[in-house]
């Protein structure tokens, strides 16, 4: 009789609760325009570079969260090395490194990625995302919010070959390439023209403290762009 009680209870409880996100553990899940999107399988890499990319699969649609480490913490998506791809069932990607088109938004893409638990002992990961990211023409775009990674088991830590300086200066070098590629297919007479182009020298800057400038290229570059007006 109370085993009939508690399951009756449990059953009132989540029909009550339709609205929040109910996963068992491990799971990887979140909403997907305003439906929940949940992986049939998932799991968690590091590369050679010390990056951490959590990977979740519902039959042929994928996301892939990167991080470009493994400190728990907040990472930032939109012109940056840390990003969020969302593949659809027709193989479309989206990408928070992708640039939306003015007609449709001026800001970047943008979303964030939250680190809240690696754990080396059980080899698991856990977090929250939420990331809006577009296709290549910057038109259409797919959003995902309260999206949820809960002991995501990491299959692979790959030992890091390089020492922390070559880490960070092969970062910087990500980003500066990111917002380069950002900055020149925007319109240079457009509205999103100085705030791509001051990414771009932003970039160039963290980059020439990473990596060095010894023979001033990446100053140049820098003087090249001015103050980024239009």
């Amino acid at each position: 009789m109370k085993k009939i009680i508690y399951l009756l209870v449990l059953v009132l409880g989540l029909t009550s609760c339709t609205d929040d996100l109910v996963f068992n553990s491990p799971a990887f899940l979140g909403y997907n325009n305003g439906e929940l999107w949940e992986a049939n399988t998932f799991r968690a890499n590091v590369d050679t570079f010390g990056d951490l990319v959590i990977t979740g699969i519902r039959n042929e649609s994928i996301i892939n969260l990167k991080i470009d480490n493994t400190v728990e913490g907040t990472y930032q998506l939109g012109n940056t090395v840390s990003s969020a791809v969302y593949q659809d069932d027709f193989g479309v990607v989206y990408t928070t490194n992708n640039i939306p088109n003015p007609e449709v938004q001026i800001y970047p893409s943008e979303g964030t990625i939250v680190l809240t638990e690696f754990n080396l002992i059980e080899r698991t990961v856990s977090g929250t995302f939420t990331f809006n990211g577009f296709d290549s023409t910057g038109f259409a775009s797919e959003n995902f919010n309260r999206g949820y990674f809960y002991n995501v088991p990491i299959l692979n830590i790959a030992v890091v070959d390089n020492t922390g300086a070559d880490v960070a200066c092969a970062n910087a070098t990500a980003v500066a390439l990111t917002t380069e590629t950002n900055l020149n297919n925007v319109d240079p007479a457009g509205v999103q023209y100085t705030e791509f182009c001051n990414a771009y020298k932003t970039a160039l800057q963290v980059k020439k403290t990473a990596c060095g400038d010894d023979d001033g290229a990446i100053q140049a570059l820098i003087n090249g762009l001015g103050d980024c007006s239009n």
